[in-house]
């Protein structure tokens, strides 16, 4: 075991630090995840956005910027993809 992991676990049994641990991965992949009411909302925005806003949307977001914007916000990734295959209206339902 590291001794990172080891100062972590100070006086817990390992058990305790194992499943201590568990469900603070369990918390990261929660926090990490894509939420629907997340995504309802950046649906929404960008439905309020004038064609031209949209165009420039369109012109800033590359392949690469797109990769960092997903890992920011994991909701883009739909949107994106439902964009791209010029169906939207099913991410409003």
């Amino acid at each position: 075991m590291a001794e990172e992991e080891m100062a972590m676990m100070g006086d817990q049994p390992p058990m305790e630090s194992q499943m201590q641990m568990g469900a603070e991965q369990e918390a990261k992949q929660k926090i990490m995840g894509s939420s629907k009411t997340v995504a309802s909302v950046l649906m929404s925005r960008l439905m309020e956005m004038s064609p031209s806003e949209l165009q420039m949307l369109d012109k800033a977001i590359t392949p690469d910027v797109a990769g960092v914007l997903i890992k920011l916000l994991p909701e883009l990734k739909d949107i994106i993809e439902a964009v791209e295959q010029g169906g939207v209206a099913e991410l409003l339902q």
